[in-house]
C-alpha cells in the first residue's frame, strides 16, 4: 500500500535545473515555514499569477 495522494486529478513531475543559491534560499524558506516543496512551487506559482494579472 502506497502513500495516499495528495491531489485529486492528474499531476505532472517537473524537473528544473536552478542556480545552487536559488535552491538554498528556497530550501531555507520552505524549511521555515514547514512547507514541501510542491506547496513551495504552488504558492510561488499563484504569487507569479497575482503580480502578472
Amino acid at each position: 500500500m502506497g502513500r495516499p495522494r495528495k491531489w485529486e486529478g492528474p499531476v505532472k513531475r517537473v524537473e528544473a535545473w536552478i542556480p545552487y543559491d536559488a535552491y538554498e534560499e528556497m530550501d531555507r524558506e520552505k524549511s521555515k515555514r514547514g512547507l514541501t516543496w510542491s506547496e513551495l512551487i504552488l504558492e510561488a506559482w499563484d504569487a507569479y499569477k497575482a503580480i502578472k494579472g
